[in-house]
Order: structure tokens, then C-alpha cells, then sequence
């Protein structure tokens, strides 16, 4: 670790080489979940890549820790068991996620892009489960728990400690309570009265709801203040008339090229479209009236290409993605009855997903965005969906579904694992950006 650490985070550590001993954690503790985002946000300011796990049944902390030159054993590395009620627990957990917190504090002055933002979210949410798993160990009882969450509020050491413990109190209402029946009455009953300080013998019905929006509102604040990409160039206001809108349209085809017949049937339906042997780049300032494309894009995408984007500066975008048409039946649940927030048609003997969505008072929001890097960023999902991993269609439902009420709507489809905040990959945070918030 780093020079800061000045004592070994336990008495005792076994020391061996990284693959059995990562062998040993897998076999002894099944049950353990790895804090990669932890790992990852600790090395991306300069530590060493350590490896930790949190076995909550167990009750500890399993830390695969990385000697630094020098100072420890140079041909193995050395697992330590920590107990979570611990002082070195307390120690390890500081000394990883310090930097981090440091830089979720001033995210305009510490980020560069989304993603990093993204990683380090991830690490916080990982630190909330040390410090959940950490509390149970105390209270066992879930409304004896919950008042202690809340207490912490109250003791916090600065704002910002105070908007992350606030942060922490509506991420652990979400996840405790989030999917049950009668679970806003449940929460209500477990926090009681300590929340109104005996003013009110009756816990507003709302506040549960909005502790719950702190944590999004937390999470969105950190994101929104990361610096975007802009264009380079926007029309004057000589050139662009009014009612002139920015359309960008961008198909690319994986693993295989365009012919020569087929760029010339492209070139010859949008000749103003930018046409490659396994790109289409359509990007235009025109009026409203005179969308560039209309309702070819879906026509286009089937026919030609295996992926696409669309945007314009009114908010409305869509990612297409071609599938095998075996996996209709696993999307279909996530297909709204009313609306086009996801969507599939037919071409050939494939599929082709639609995520999209409308945004009804965008008009003019997105001036100075630059649509040209969200593509990329979105191609991994192909492969993942090929694999049998539904969460992106998922994702597009509850961006068009999930108001900011507390429950779900009543008629959600079954919600696959993986959506927490420390466990979606980059390209699943660039959907959330492009479905959910601003991108």
C-alpha cells in the first residue's frame, strides 16, 4: 500500500502468489462480492492494483494486498482477513477510498469524462456496503439500523459529509425497501418519529420518497458538473434560420463491410450523408420540417447496417442495435405496451433492437452537444445482448417507465441482477446517460 499506511491492516496475513491466493478467497468465501470499483478508483490516482472482497456473512473484509517495491514480500502478495467491526477495517477502507472521495468533492476540477466520474460513483457505492455490512454486525434489527443510518446525518463533519451520508440513507431505502409490497409504509414505520424529532406523531407520507431522490440527486449532481465534449463549430446566428435544428445520424456496420452497390445505393438516396464501406454519417442543421432521414432511419438500419444512433437538439434519440432473432423472446417483456421506449422489428433472419427516447420540452437544450463519441461508447452492448444480457433493454424500460415516485409502476417486468450502481459496466453507463439523463 502506500507509504501513508504506516501498520499492517491485521496482525496476521498469508503470504503466496496472486492466483491461489485469489483461489483460496473464491473457494473458502463463495458467498464474498468483490470491491473492484474500490480497487480500480484507488489505482486510478496512483496506488497499487490491491484486490479486496467483502464477505458479509462471514463478517469480513478479504484484502489481496500489493506490495510495494521494496517494502514486502517480492515474489508473493499477502491476503489479510479483516474483521468489518475493526480498527483496521476502518484504516484499509480510508486509505482506498480517500482519493476518491476527494475527487467526488470537486468533480468539475477532478474529471475528464464520464467514465471516470461513473468508476468512482461505483467505488462509493461499494464503500456503502462496507458501512451498511459493518452496521448490521450492530443492529440487527432493521428500524434500530435505519434510525442509526439516519443518526449519522447529524453527526457529519461538513456538507459535504452530510450530503454523502444523506446520499447513503436514500441509497439504503432504495435497496432495503425499494421492490417489497407496502414498502413505503415499512420504511415509514421503521424510521418513526426520529426523523420529525417528536414534532409530528406521523411521518409525512412524502418524506421516505424523497429521501430515496436524494441519493439520484446526489448521484446526478456528480455527473452533471463532469465537463461534455461540445461541438467545435455551431452555425452563427447569420446562418442558422430560425427553427434550424442539429440532426445527427450515424450507422456502422461490425465484423463485415459495405459493398459497392450498397454505398451506391446510400449515396444515391442522402447525398449529403458522409458514406464509408462500413460507416453512414449523416450530420445536419436544417429546419424542422425538413428532417434529413424521416422515418427511413429503421429501413436504413435493417437493411444496410448493425448498429446506429440518431439525435437532435429538441433531446430525441435512439440506439439501434442488430441481434440474433432468437433473443426476441427475452426482450419482449421489456417492450412497453404504450409507447417506443423499446422496440424490435424483423430483418431477415436477425433482429433489430430500438432504445429510444423522446424528450416533449428539449427544444433548443442540446445546442452545443457533440453526439459523434456516443456510438462508441455503445457498441459493447451488441455483444452483451448476443450473450443473453438483457439489462440495456431493461435499462431503456425504466428510463420510460420509472417516474420519481417511490414504488415502481405495477406492471414491471421482472428486473434482471446486475443494475446496481457497482455492478454496470461502461457501456451500460452510457446507455443510463443517453436514456436517462442528459448525455
Amino acid at each position: 500500500m502506500s507509504q501513508q499506511h504506516q501498520h499492517p491492516p491485521t496482525p496476521t496475513g498469508t503470504v503466496g502468489d496472486a492466483d491461489g491466493l485469489e483461489q483460496r478467497v473464491r473457494d473458502e468465501n463463495p458467498s464474498a462480492r468483490e470491491l473492484d470499483k474500490i480497487a480500480a478508483a484507488h489505482e486510478a490516482h496512483g496506488g497499487l492494483r490491491h484486490r479486496l472482497w467483502l464477505d458479509e456473512q462471514a463478517g469480513r473484509v478479504l484484502f489481496l494486498e500489493h506490495p510495494e517495491a521494496g517494502s514486502g514480500p517480492a515474489h508473493g502478495r499477502t491476503l489479510h482477513e479483516i474483521p468489518l467491526r475493526s480498527a483496521s477495517c476502518t484504516r484499509v477502507m480510508v486509505e482506498l477510498t480517500s482519493a476518491a472521495l476527494a475527487r467526488l468533492a470537486s468533480p468539475t476540477d477532478s474529471y475528464q469524462d464520464r467514465a471516470e466520474v461513473d468508476r468512482d460513483i461505483g467505488a462509493l457505492v461499494q464503500l456503502f456496503r462496507v458501512q451498511l455490512a459493518r452496521m448490521r454486525t450492530e443492529h440487527t434489527d432493521p428500524a434500530r439500523l435505519l434510525r442509526a443510518v439516519h443518526a449519522q446525518i447529524g453527526r457529519a463533519d461538513g456538507e459535504e459529509q452530510a450530503a454523502r451520508r444523506t446520499a447513503f440513507l436514500g441509497w439504503y431505502l432504495k435497496h432495503a425497501y425499494g421492490d417489497r409490497p407496502h414498502a413505503h409504509d415499512e420504511a415509514e414505520r421503521d424510521l418513526g418519529c426520529d426523523i420529525e424529532q417528536g414534532i409530528n406523531t406521523h411521518l409525512d407520507a412524502r418524506f421516505v420518497a424523497r429521501t430515496i431522490m436524494d441519493w439520484q440527486w446526489y448521484r446526478d449532481r456528480l455527473r452533471s458538473q463532469v465537463p461534455l465534449p461540445q461541438l467545435n463549430e455551431v452555425p452563427s446566428d447569420k446562418k442558422l434560420r430560425q427553427g434550424d435544428l442539429h440532426w445527427y445520424y450515424e450507422f456502422r456496420t461490425l465484423g463485415r463491410h459495405l459493398t459497392e452497390r450498397q454505398m451506391l445505393e446510400l449515396r444515391a438516396e442522402l447525398p449529403w450523408a458522409d458514406v464509408t464501406s462500413d460507416c453512414l454519417v449523416l450530420d445536419e442543421w436544417s429546419d424542422i420540417s425538413e428532417h434529413p432521414i424521416g422515418t427511413r432511419a429503421d429501413e436504413i438500419v435493417a437493411q444496410y447496417f448493425d448498429a446506429g444512433l440518431h439525435f437532435d437538439q429538441n433531446g430525441s434519440r435512439t440506439l439501434w442495435l442488430r441481434l440474433p432473432a432468437t433473443l426476441a423472446d427475452a426482450i419482449a417483456p421489456y417492450q412497453a405496451r404504450h409507447g417506443w421506449a423499446v422496440r424490435t422489428t424483423s430483418a431477415g433472419d436477425d433482429l433489430v433492437l430500438e432504445l429510444h427516447r423522446e424528450e416533449s420540452d428539449g427544444a433548443g437544450s442540446y445546442l452545443y452537444y457533440d453526439p459523434s463519441l456516443w456510438l462508441e461508447e455503445l457498441l459493447p452492448l451488441r455483444d452483451d445482448l448476443a450473450a443473453g444480457d438483457v439489462r440495456a433493454p431493461a435499462i431503456a424500460w425504466r428510463a420510460a417507465n420509472e417516474n420519481f415516485s417511490f414504488t415502481k409502476a405495477e406492471t414491471a417486468p421482472p428486473m434482471p441482477d446486475g443494475l446496481d450502481e457497482d455492478e454496470l459496466s461502461p457501456q451500460l453507463h452510457a446507455l443510463i446517460h443517453l436514456l436517462e439523463e442528459i448525455p
